[in-house]
């Protein structure tokens, strides 16, 4: 073979993968382009180092209007309690009951000194109101009688072992009433500090008490406790930083990684630069890792230079204030766990690039691609302030999902918790990897989407866009009528269960509970495939497969259950039930435990299959399927269809089920299979209890009784894998669907040709 021939078989076998020294020149050029422009080095090198230090100086300005404010108190009647314990001090209350005396300005009154005209309380109202003082303490003539009764318990809320009703504007009982603005801070700041001295004098008067019936108030208080805080010096200091700086660094990597993009796309189509990219000998993927490269980069960057301007201005700022000097809680960060910080920054800025870069792609112009900003960073910041939320920790269920994960794993890393953390190393890398794959891909797939990077930028007219929506009908959907179709099922969804506000405690209840979701789910899906399609069984996927996918449909549903019951116990174990909710649901339980089983499997197995099989398997997934988007249709009807379910244990199990429906979909071209499945899946769900109480006697080889309830045998469950997956393996022979644009021409002439012909002949 001569040399030319190698040569030429050679760049033929590297076709198609990027080459890293054109991935690298095109990574210098972007870095270039980026360092050149000035707008881009003042936010990300100028704005960090001016901004915490300015914001710094203007805390340390107004840090004297943090400091606590006397507040303003009256107090009307202070002859009622002569024979209590000491009150008052001179012009201000007892030492032993405040520890702060200057906080509150007080001014007394005697009871008969504003009786006259006006009741008191009016006269004491109206001060409060207009603000003359910031709190009024009533203490009644009634309220003697407490002074002269030996009952203890009747210093308090109690009369007789009955709540009093509260006093009208012109009565006023026996307890003492302090009156005070909720709208007003300094009133609601003067009623804490006054609420706090009010219980420091009751409890004074209770030790009297005790002690006049010759009782030590000492006993009454068996023990006392003193707290001990063993953490390390350095684990003290890193507790605070462990959580916000994590926080502050990725949301600095989200905003660095999206203005980067959108100018590195959106800014090259206004310049009109990207067309002669595109058209150079660099292929599309070496295109988008250059690019990748380039805005993870400023990501990092502008992630680490925020977070270290901050942590510097802060803890000079905190040490000037002597906030946390008492407890350490504020102290510098440890470095050396900080760096763990930065080396999960790595991935995380990855990924942030990677959606932004994908995102970015659809916008025409710089302006547009900043309305594309607050969607992504609302989707995004759910995930990372997760992980902020009081109780949460690194387990196997926080390890799965991502950036909240990642953001656990480093908490745990900075505070020293390295057993923990090497445990779930694997866990969270294969989530993080995962996540960056499929962002990577998304953003390739949008590079080599031409109508993404240079349609759209005509002007959208609805009167136009209502006059074309019936004239350019197609057989399915198209991907557009897809999305909204899934977006509108699931908006929907969302309104129609906060409309719930209790659980029905009977059938009719139930059944209409049941129903609305069905309804709402399937139906913008009929409706749209009515008016956007030419053929509603083309759109919906009502096909006639091969004959023998039909039974072959109902054993695949009778041996997947096992494993579906056990994947559902183990998303149980993994993100346990609240006690709350399985609470509520429980009516509902025992309500479908007592209703007939026809109605039952009418109700929970036949109508969701055919209604949520007819919406994400059909309209939704034939919509996304076009256009090469086999992956996209199949994972995205997925996600659309256990988000739908609207509990998190259900919905895991139900995107895991989706993925198979799906796949089983794209294989036969119909939904019919798939709603076989879904029927026998949830029929033996809701069966497995009556089947158990049933007293077959052959019920005991197949299940067994638990505390959590029916189970599958291990042996059934082990044989009933492998009959599962010989189905899918006979699924996968079946020849694919055809193509959406082959079906079309197909459909125009009103012949469809069966895809599994081959099969059937063979």
């Amino acid at each position: 073979m001569s040399d030319s021939s190698k040569a030429i078989r050679r760049r033929a076998a590297t076709a198609g993968k990027p080459r890293l020294a054109a991935v690298w020149l095109i990574y210098l050029r972007e870095m270039r382009d980026q360092l050149r422009d000035r707008r881009t080095l003042f936010t990300i090198a100028v704005l960090p180092i001016m901004l915490y230090p300015l914001v710094g100086m203007l805390l340390l300005q107004i840090a004297q209007f943090t400091r606590q404010n006397p507040t303003s108190v009256c107090v009307v009647g202070t002859e009622n309690i002569a024979d209590a314990p000491q009150l008052f001090d001179g012009e201000t209350f007892a030492p032993n009951l405040i520890e702060q005396p200057a906080a509150l300005e007080l001014l007394t009154y005697r009871w008969d000194e504003l009786s006259g005209d006006r009741p008191v309380r009016e006269k004491a109202n109206q001060w409060v109101k207009t603000g003359a003082f910031d709190l009024v303490v009533l203490i009644p003539p009634a309220f003697k009688e407490i002074g002269l009764m030996g009952d203890i318990g009747r210093m308090g809320d109690f009369v007789g072992g009955e709540i009093k009703s509260p006093p009208n504007d012109n009565e006023v009982g026996a307890d003492i009433e302090l009156l005070f603005n909720v709208g007003s801070d300094q009133s609601v700041v003067a009623k804490g500090r006054v609420a706090g001295v009010l219980a420091a004098w009751r409890a004074e008067w209770i030790k009297e008490r005790l002690s006049g019936v010759g009782i030590d108030a000492e006993v009454l208080l068996p023990f006392e406790w003193s707290d001990q805080n063993i953490a390390p010096e350095r684990t003290r200091e890193a507790a605070f930083w462990s959580k916000l700086l994590p926080f502050i660094m990725l949301v600095w990597a989200m905003t660095g990684a999206f203005y980067p993009a959108v100018d590195l796309v959106a800014g090259e189509k206004e310049r009109g630069t990207l067309e002669t990219l595109l058209c150079s000998p660099a292929l599309r993927s070496e295109i988008v890792w250059g690019k990748l490269g380039a805005v993870a980069s400023f990501s990092m960057l502008t992630a680490l230079l925020n977070a270290g301007s901050m942590l510097v201005t802060s803890s000079l700022v905190f040490q000037h204030m002597g906030v946390g000097a008492a407890g350490g809680s504020l102290g510098a960060p440890p470095l050396v766990p900080m760096l763990w910080l930065f080396v999960a920054l790595v991935p995380l800025s990855c990924l942030f690039s990677a959606l932004a870069l994908a995102v970015a792609a659809m916008a025409q112009s710089s302006k547009e691609g900043q309305y594309y900003l607050m969607p992504l960073m609302m989707v995004t910041l759910p995930l990372v302030m997760l992980p902020m939320l009081p109780g949460t920790t690194l387990n196997i269920g926080t390890s799965l999902i991502p950036v909240s994960g990642m953001f656990l794993l480093v908490r745990a890393l900075v505070e020293g918790q390295y057993a923990t953390a090497l445990f779930y190393v694997p866990m969270v890398a294969t989530v993080t990897g995962c996540c960056l794959w499929l962002a990577a891909r998304w953003a390739r797939r949008q590079f080599e989407d031409e109508s993404v990077l240079f349609g759209g930028g005509e002007q959208w007219e609805l009167g136009m866009w209502v006059r074309h929506l019936w004239r350019d009908r197609q057989l399915a959907a198209t991907p557009a009528q897809a999305y909204a179709c899934g977006a509108i099922i699931l908006v929907t969804l969302f309104f129609a269960r906060l409309t719930i506000t209790e659980m029905p405690q009977d059938l009719t209840g139930i059944a209409k509970l049941v129903m609305m979701p069905q309804v709402l789910i399937v139906f913008p899906a009929l409706i749209m495939a009515t008016m956007m399609t030419k053929s509603v069984r083309q759109s919906l996927r009502i096909r006639m497969p091969h004959w023998t996918t039909l039974p072959l449909a109902v054993l695949f549903g009778v041996t997947l259950h096992p494993s579906y019951v056990m994947l559902s116990k183990m998303i149980n174990h993994v993100y346990p039930v609240s006690e709350e909710a399985a609470a509520a649901m429980k009516p509902f339980a025992e309500q479908i435990a007592s209703a007939p089983w026809t109605t039952v499997v009418l109700l929970m197995a036949l109508l969701p299959a055919i209604c949520e099989e007819l919406a994400f398997r059909g309209f939704i997934f034939g919509g996304l399927v076009r256009e090469k988007g086999k992956l996209r249709a199949v994972v995205l009807t997925a996600i659309m269809f256990g988000i739908s379910h609207g509990v998190l244990q259900q919905s895991i199990a139900a995107s895991v089920m989706g993925i198979a429906l799906g796949w089983i979909t794209l294989r036969t071209g119909s939904i019919l299979p798939c709603i076989l499945i879904h029927f026998t899946n949830n029929a033996l769900s809701v069966s497995l209890e009556r089947i158990t109480e049933s007293g077959w006697a052959g019920a005991s080889v197949f299940l067994t009784q638990t505390d959590l309830g029916p189970s599958y045998q291990p042996f059934w469950t082990l044989i009933s894998m492998g009959i599962a997956t010989t189905c899918l393996l006979y699924f996968g022979t079946v020849s694919p669907a055809t193509d959406e644009s082959e079906s079309e021409f197909i459909g125009s002439h009103h012949d469809y040709v069966d895809p599994t012909a081959s099969l059937a002949s063979a």
